[in-house]
């Protein structure tokens, strides 16, 4: 049987011991009302109201044994609601203070639960700024550094072809201009020579002008290829 159940069976029990205490004292005050009825009129008394007060005395002193153990029935009824009452009490004060106790428990958790997340962020926090960050910009670094270095390398070797280039151009043109220079020497020498009659000095000019002209336009190419050839060394140092 439960708590509840025991607490509704006393107050049962302590109304029907009011109940029949209650009854007890009607009883004996009816009782009392017909002997002090009996006692005003003692002078008066018939055989009937002796013989009934003979049976009033005993019964009066019945019904006040009666009346008091109702009475101690009925407090004890009153104690038994009163001792599992306050024994529910208890039982609530009881699990009151558990369910305070674990509310306390789970509270401080979830403080120090905070305070423990709170130091994890923090501390990923610094780590990202003292580790993760300056690792972050050495790697950064280190690619720029490596791109710079692999274009520096790619535009020496252009720079190393176009300038090896450039320097086979200008050997060419030494090298036509030497010639050149052999030829006039050479042309102007036969013309001299020939120049003692008047067709043979004619016929030298025309062959030495012929093959002049014919340096001029090789020199002209070699020298264009030459500026050409700048150009694109130009172009390649700029990107």
């Amino acid at each position: 049987m439960s708590l509840e159940e025991r607490i509704n069976a006393c107050r049962k029990a302590a109304r029907e011991a009011k109940t029949a205490y209650s009854e007890a004292l009607v009883q004996r005050a009816n009782s009392q009302r017909e002997v002090n009825d009996l006692l005003q009129r003692k002078m008066t008394w018939t055989v009937t109201d002796v013989a009934r007060f003979t049976e009033l005395v005993p019964q009066d002193h019945h019904l006040q044994q009666e009346e008091a153990r109702k009475k101690a029935a009925a407090d004890e009824a009153e104690d038994m609601v009163e001792r599992e009452f306050s024994q529910l009490m208890r039982l609530i004060l009881s699990r009151y203070h558990e369910e305070q106790v674990w509310s306390d428990k789970i509270r401080s958790a979830s403080t120090y639960g905070s305070l423990v997340a709170l130091g994890l962020n923090m501390l990923v926090f610094i780590s990202a700024i003292l580790v993760v960050e300056p690792w972050k910009r050495r790697r950064l670094v280190q690619t720029f550094e490596g791109k710079v270095s692999e274009l520096s390398a790619a535009n020496a070797t252009k720079f190393q072809e176009s300038m090896n280039i450039l320097g086979d151009q200008i050997e060419q043109q030494k090298e036509l201009l030497r010639e050149w220079n052999e030829e006039k020497s050479i042309s102007m020498g036969d013309c001299v020579v020939s120049g003692d009659d008047g067709s043979e000095g004619i016929e030298g000019r025309s062959s030495v002008r012929g093959r002049l002209s014919k340096r001029h336009l090789k020199l002209a190419v070699v020298t264009t290829g030459a500026f050409v050839a700048g150009i694109v060394t130009s172009v390649l140092m700029t990107k």
